[in-house]
């Protein structure tokens, strides 16, 4: 009887350590799987946005060997993305990748945005910056951005020019150059600038902004007259045409990608993140891969990100608000 009364005894001793051992492997699992890095995107999969965002995923993973994932969450022109990441804790595993107009574009147009841009942020990296080249139809019959001007001058508001969106980068861009030249265009919003390339390919609109990758294919074919570039890159893809700051000296813009942290990030964990992001900004593989989508590598600490945003709230802020462009 006490051999049979043992029995059970050990049994259920067994089962409580096989309990407590599985525990403890699962406690590390559980733990690693709370810990994966969140580079949070409001692009879905494909955009440009989308893969800035897993390409610092890979490389801080490589760097760091954390797990480091995409996570995709598109919709109202950035915000959802940008809200989560605010609101995220700060320790560095949820970081913001998002371009220029999340940040200095979306405050004016949208009078509930639910995040700030300075105050619930903290600048990290820029990745890089795009440039933007102004073509027109050959309908218009102007070879310059001299003859673009002098024909806008004669026909306030008769030439119109398409974009990707009301408050889309291809509109804020078009409407500083002409707020800065003094002529009156009209604008025609589509959505997303493919459908607005093609609207200008079609004859719909006489000009656009768009950058150089999408705009280079319609260059080559002679469907399109580049006019005038501006960023980065512009005076070595198109050597022979006038920059926009040739003009005035507010338009030397472009189209930049950041990565931001939540505002309660320490420092410390901010200047270590900046640190692998731009050592892996001067990689090979990156620089050719952000080359291909017309980014150039920038890299700068987070001190100078953060006045490239100042310095954007600064000018568009006033624009877009004179320009009406108020989402309700």
């Amino acid at each position: 009887m006490k051999v049979l009364s043992v029995l059970p005894l050990g049994r259920r001793a067994v089962l409580q350590r096989l309990a407590a051992a599985g525990a403890v492997f699962c406690a590390p699992i559980h733990a690693l799987a709370q810990a994966a890095r969140r580079i949070v995107v409001g692009s879905p999969p494909g955009a440009l946005g989308d893969v800035l965002a897993r390409l610092v995923a890979q490389k801080l993973g490589d760097a760091t060997g954390q797990t480091a994932i995409a996570d995709n969450r598109p919709g109202a022109a950035g915000a959802i993305a940008a809200e989560f990441v605010a609101r995220a804790p700060g320790d560095g595993n949820t970081l913001l990748v998002a371009p220029d107009a999340v940040m200095v574009v979306n405050p004016f147009v949208y009078p509930k945005l639910p995040y700030d841009p300075v105050k619930d942020f903290k600048p990290v990296a820029l990745l890089g910056k795009a440039s933007l080249v102004l073509i027109v139809s050959p309908k218009l019959n102007v070879k310059s951005l001299t003859e673009f001007v002098q024909l806008a001058k004669a026909k306030p508001k008769a030439v119109d020019f398409g974009s990707g969106g009301a408050g889309h980068p291809t509109h804020i861009v078009m409407e500083l150059l002409a707020n800065r030249l003094g002529i009156q265009l009209t604008h025609v919003a589509y959505k997303g600038t493919s459908p607005a390339i093609q609207g200008l390919l079609g004859g719909e609109v006489g000009a656009m902004i768009s950058g150089v990758v999408e705009a280079m294919p319609h260059i080559k074919a002679g469907t399109v007259i580049p006019l005038a570039a501006s960023g980065p890159a512009a005076k070595e893809i198109f050597p022979a045409l006038p920059q926009f700051k040739d003009f005035h000296e507010d338009l030397d813009v472009s189209v930049w990608f950041g990565v931001f942290a939540p505002a309660s990030t320490s420092r410390e964990t901010v200047a270590s993140l900046n640190s692998e992001i731009n050592k892996s900004l001067q990689q090979p593989d990156v620089q050719k891969k952000l080359s291909d989508y017309g980014l150039m590598p920038t890299p700068l600490p987070p001190s100078e990100l953060e006045k490239v945003v100042r310095q954007d709230l600064a000018r568009f802020g006033p624009l877009v608000k004179s320009l009406g462009l108020v989402a309700n």
